[in-house]
């Protein structure tokens, strides 16, 4: 950074420092991108009557037709798309509104004993009941500390904290704070608007007009054209404002670590194919973790909402984004992703800073942004000096930065893949060579090697995927070379490195307004951008710069304002070669609409000089209509050249809305010309007195001609479709809202001088709800379907197949009879694809893990094959953690979800009954049904079916079933009741292994019996059916039946004691063909607990279990039927104490012991402190 530039942030800081709000204007302005949306407009109330809303561009007011204003934030409609940026200005009330203010507090009220309210009392000498003192704060958290320890694990530390701060810290400083320490390494699921992301601190401080921020921050888009950034940091930021004069003096200034890398990613949507979408990184990274709210979705061009009752979700964690039932995906979807995700190759220190000035007229701004990874690469990375050599020999040209990834093992260890080196002669290159291989080995003696295999492209490796192999992570097989000495795999023993990188960008710009109808706007920039900080070459290329400016004027026509008015604009762009935006500044349509791109909007230009002007004009009066033409260039050195037209006329008339856009572009580049139609439209009727209804046409068309030169054929990159579409829509109301469209569209295929038509789709749309509400009855009924139908006009002109594609949802809620009836249902069908998943397994300490190895149970070998893992009987026998490997491979599906959820209730309506009806009142049901089932296309599944669950191996992707129902008699009497249920669960998913599937079914009846106040009875008896199938590993195949009853008799003497006598008696039997075992339990327990005041509780538990089994019991159906226990004698037993210590603090101490047939007796003991505050 030249000294100059640090010197002027230096001074900045150092006035900002003195700030003072006498005098502030409560008029605010800004200029923002409509891609932005939505956007909170202030802190303070904003008035909504001073609201002005304008095209940046034409300074053309906006309607409230085009947004709309809640809490402080405003909201863009979709029709608002057309703009690029607006300009918004408004003014605010100096005091904040939603500020509770109260002379008394009702919850210091106190009572009598009678329960009425006696008043407030003031007592000085009283204590406070907060944990922490703090004054003028208004505070809440907690805070966890525990430890576990035994003689089978090793010591485990856990703990967590929560704290939200907020209040004066005195001298007018204003605190806000919240830190969160859930112990939780994930980031939220991405299927809501909002996020609740863990393990973050944010802490804020401010005093008039100067404000800090540190911890886990979002750093904004300043006001800039060419800056343009969203990042997730963690460090500090500071800001302030200054009043100079007449003018305001605003600066900002941050340092922090930046937490990930920005790409934006092209996706190329699949017929019908809602998704998941896999994600890639900017460098081809096949596997990411996209960073929680940092991601824009754009389809068409349009901007989506996230959440399951909007446009789409997204699994962070994956890097995976599925669409929803409101946005169906064709071959023609145009998606683009712009999103941040974790690169942890490097620390990534960040600086930035800004200041802006304004005074009357005009605003001056100037940014910078510097970030840079350390040359120490962290993680797994650990650079060698070799690898340091081959970055700083790479230059910029980062691709063949390769690094063989061959390492020593310094001890066999069963959960890693290993290979030993396997020598074989190659007929190949000079004569006959003797290479070297690596080969799959789990004997101890020879296998010394391990590797990391990356992806090169089919017919570029030696190496392939080996599905054949069980292991704990991927097995990779070497294939050799083929014919002609070329490589017959895809994968590599090599790693691709990654280079350290710097970004800097300085901009200064400035605004001057010569009236309210007239602005100047300017702005020029400097990029810095060193691909490898480890290397010097290349570097000729790594500072770029560009410029902006911008003239608007509006006329007044006849000199009545609210008569006709003239817009005018025009503005240039001048972008220098190796000019590197730090993210991308222009809407992710650009380049397609200069042509450049593909039907799908997926193309890439290489870099060159870029010259982009506009100029327009728009006539336009209130109520009436508008008329706007624009003229624009872009140029690309010698590449490419490009004028176009554009033309749009809007007219409003009573009941009457008639909107025309149009666009021709005429291009030309190096040995080709193209020529690119863009004429579209909409005619919109509304009928009053016919409930409202509005009845439309819309039409569009594009047609891309590109030609190459002396050649009058069409280039194979030319596209050309039709497209029209009729619809009725109803107003949104209260009881009821619907909407209907059919479209069709024709594509067609460049055939030498024409176009010929290949494919036409049809579609239709039906969507609305209803609601009824009367005395004793309630219903709701939403939803909507979507129809669509691909045929293929021309076969030999495309490469897609026929098809129908059906995607839709319905939500029925309905209270019937006063209540007496409760209904849930949600139906969706849809389609998309699965992707095949892998598991790994990570050892963890004892007791922190999910999953214990049963080698024993299988082949004995000493390696970890996925199969060998089960669920852990008892915590502190878990040492595995299993983590889920996604593949790049999916399976096409058709999908159907079906929930319900029933209750009858009689007593709602015969409560006060008696004789018959009154006996019925005492009987209810509760049932629930949630099926998700995912299949591939057969003509012997019905798509619409949920309850066709017997399905083929061959066609069956995925399914979860879980259905219960229950029947109460007397449900919660004081004296009795019974219950009568069923349930049935189901799973089934697919691996890169084959399928894997769970079932468990079961009748349950139980009785409850209250003999006195003291002394109560309970009975249950099950029976039912455990089942596991596994296509790959047949020993854990098993279809367990089993049987069991359990007495309990529970003694109540008084309200500080409790006991509590239980027997359970369980028979099972493997009724598989090739199976036979069977297992007996009786297990005798009892239970006590006795509370001391409303600060100590005691609990006790101990239980003996005799156990009998036939059978191996060294096998995974013995397991299952045992569930970690022994032939013969088990003897369990725990002991937990729980003290408050003071009323804010909780102390909890517990012991747990067994001792299981031979097997050495267990201890653990775990201690854990809590306070509330």
């Amino acid at each position: 950074m030249k000294p100059g530039l640090l010197i002027l942030f230096l001074l900045l800081l150092a006035t900002g420092a003195m700030a003072q709000d006498d005098g502030l204007s409560n008029r605010r302005a800004m200029a923002v991108a409509t891609a932005q949306a939505p956007f909170l407009l202030d802190s303070l109330p904003v008035i909504g009557s001073t609201l002005e809303v304008a095209d940046a561009a034409t300074g053309q007011p906006a309607d409230t037709s085009y947004y709309t204003l809640v809490n402080n934030t405003l909201y863009l409609r979709p029709k608002s798309q057309r703009f690029d940026s607006l300009h918004i200005r408004f003014r605010v009330l100096p005091y904040n509104l939603n500020q509770p203010i109260r002379h008394l507090d009702s919850a210091q009220a106190i009572t009598s004993e009678g329960g009425a309210i006696a008043g407030l009392t003031y007592n000085p000498y009283a204590q406070e009941d907060a944990l922490l003192n703090l004054k003028g704060l208004d505070y809440n958290g907690n805070f966890t500390r525990g430890i576990s320890f035994g003689n089978n694990q090793d010591l485990v530390l856990n703990s967590s904290f929560n704290l939200q701060l907020a209040g004066e810290l005195g001298d007018g400083v204003e605190v806000l704070a919240a830190i969160t320490d859930e112990n939780i390494p994930l980031q939220p699921e991405g299927n809501t608007q909002q996020l609740r992301e863990f393990d973050r601190i944010f802490i804020q401080l401010k005093k008039n007009n100067s404000k800090l921020i540190a911890g886990d921050y979002e750093l904004q888009r300043p006001n800039s054209y060419f800056m343009n950034y969203y990042k997730k940091l963690q460090g500090a930021t500071f800001s302030n404002r200054l009043q100079l004069g007449e003018g305001s003096l605003s600066s900002t200034a941050s340092l922090a670590l930046s937490r990930g890398q920005f790409t934006r990613y092209s996706i190329t949507a699949q017929e019908g194919n809602q998704g998941p979408y896999k994600l890639r990184g900017a460098e081809g990274e096949r596997f990411i973790i996209v960073l929680a709210g940092t991601e824009k979705v754009f389809l068409d061009g349009e901007l989506l909402s996230r959440g399951l009752e909007e446009d789409y979700v997204i699994d962070y964690n994956r890097g995976e984004l599925t669409f929803t039932n409101k946005r169906l995906i064709t071959k023609d979807s145009r998606i683009t992703v712009e999103f941040e995700y974790s690169d942890q190759s490097y620390v990534r220190a960040l600086y930035a800073g800004g200041a802006s000035y304004e005074r009357g007229k005009l605003r001056l701004d100037f940014n910078f942004l510097n970030q840079q990874d350390s040359k120490n690469a962290t993680g797994e990375l650990g650079l060698t000096d070799e690898q340091k050599r081959i970055l700083s020999l790479a230059g910029d040209k980062l691709s063949v930065a390769l690094s063989p990834s061959l390492d020593t093992l310094d001890e066999f260890t069963p959960y890693r893949a290993a290979y030993k080196l396997v020598d074989t002669l190659l007929s190949c290159f000079a004569g006959d060579t003797v290479i070297q291989y690596l080969q799959f080995s789990t004997n101890p003696d020879s296998a010394h090697y391990t590797a990391r295999f990356s992806y090169v492209g089919p017919g570029n490796g030696q190496y392939t995927l080996d599905t054949e192999k069980a292991a704990n992570e991927r097995v990779y097989r070497w294939v050799g070379y083929g014919a002609g000495c070329s490589p017959l795999g895809d994968y590599e023993p090599v790693v691709q490195l990654v280079a350290p990188r710097q970004q800097q960008m300085v901009v200064l710009g400035g605004r001057y307004a010569f009236s309210r109808q007239s602005a100047l706007t300017a702005e020029v920039a400097m990029s810095r951008n060193d691909l490898n900080r480890f290397s010097s070459l290349d570097s000729g290329d790594d500072l770029g710069w560009a410029a902006y400016t911008d003239f608007s004027r509006t006329f007044t026509l006849g000199g009545d304002s609210s008569g006709w008015a003239l817009a005018t604009s025009l503005n240039y762009e001048l972008v220098q070669k190796n000019f590197q935006p730090l993210n991308p500044y222009r809407n992710p349509e650009f380049l397609r609409d200069w042509n450049l791109a593909d039907v799908q909007g997926v193309g890439t230009v290489a870099q060159a000089q870029e010259q982009l002007g506009k100029a327009g004009l728009s006539l336009s009066k209130a109520g009436l209509g508008s008329l706007a033409y624009s003229l624009s260039g872009f140029q690309r050195d010698s590449l490419y050249t490009g004028i176009r037209h554009n033309i749009r006329l809007r007219s409003l008339a009573p009941n009457w809305e008639v909107d025309l856009d149009g666009s021709l572009l005429l291009g030309d580049s190096p040995g080709r010309s193209n020529r690119f139609l863009r004429p579209r439209g909409a005619l919109a009727r509304t009928f009053p007195k016919l409930l409202g209804l509005t009845l439309g046409v819309y039409g569009e068309q594009e047609k891309s001609s590109r030609y190459s030169s002396g050649a009058d054929t069409l280039d194979a990159a030319s596209f050309y479709y039709n497209r029209y579409r009729f619809f009725l829509e109803s107003p949104e109301r209260e009881a009821y809202q619907f909407g209907a469209s059919f479209s069709q569209r024709l594509d067609y295929a460049p055939v030498g001088r024409d176009f010929v038509n290949n494919t036409a789709a049809t579609e239709g749309n039906i969507n609305g709800s209803v609601s009824w509400k009367g005395k004793k009855n309630r219903m709701n009924l939403a939803g909507n379907l979507s129809y669509r139908q691909l045929r293929l006009v021309e076969p030999g002109l495309t490469q897609q197949e026929a098809g129908e594609t059906f995607l839709g949802r319905s939500d029925l809620n309905a209270s019937l009879a006063k209540g007496a009836i409760q209904s849930a249902t949600t139906y969706e069908i849809g389609s998309g694809q699965e992707p095949k998943v892998e598991f790994t397994y990570v050892r963890v300490n004892p007791g922190e893990g999910q999953y214990i190895w049963l080698d024993s149970l299988y082949n004995n070998d000493g390696i970890i094959q996925p199969n060998e893992m089960e669920a852990a009987p008892f915590q502190d026998l878990a040492d595995y953690v299993r983590v889920t490997a996604i593949t790049d491979e999916f399976i096409r599906t058709d999908n159907v979800n079906l929930n319900q959820s029933l209750r009858i209730a009689p007593r709602a309506v015969w409560f006060n009954k008696k004789g018959a009806l009154g006996l019925l009142s005492r009987f209810s049901t509760l049932s629930t049904l949630a099926i998700k089932r995912k299949t591939q296309k057969a003509e012997a599944i019905s798509p619409w079916n949920p309850f066709q669950l017997d399905v083929a191996d061959t066609a069956l992707v995925a399914v979860s079933s879980n259905i219960r129902n229950v029947l109460f008699f007397n449900q919660a009497d004081p004296v009795y009741d019974i219950q009568l249920s069923n349930s049935d669960n189901r799973n089934k998913y697919v691996q890169t292994s084959g399928f894997e599937s769970r079932r468990n079914s079961e009748w349950s009846l139980q009785a409850r019996w209250n003999a006195t106040s003291s002394l109560s009875a309970r009975l249950a008896v099950s029976r039912g059916v455990r089942a596991s199938d596994s296509e790959f590993f047949n020993s854990k195949d098993y279809q367990i039946e089993f049987a069991n009853i359990t007495p309990e008799l529970t003694f109540l003497p008084s309200r500080s004691f409790r006991t509590t006598l239980r027997y359970l008696y369980q028979a099972d039997e493997n009724t598989l063909e090739q199976g036979g075992e069977a297992a007996q339990r009786h297990d005798f327990s009892l239970e006590a607990r006795y509370n001391r005041s409303a600060k100590s509780a005691l609990q006790l538990r101990c239980s003996y279990v005799q156990a009998a089994f036939e059978g191996n019991p060294n096998s995974p159906v013995g397991f299952a039927m045992l569930n970690g226990l022994q032939r013969g004698q088990n003897f369990l037993w725990s002991l937990s104490i729980d003290r408050q210590l003071a009323k804010n603090i909780q102390l909890r101490l517990s012991y747990e012991g067994r001792k299981t047939g031979e097997a050495r007796t267990v201890h653990t003991g775990r201690a854990q402190v809590a306070a509330n505050f």
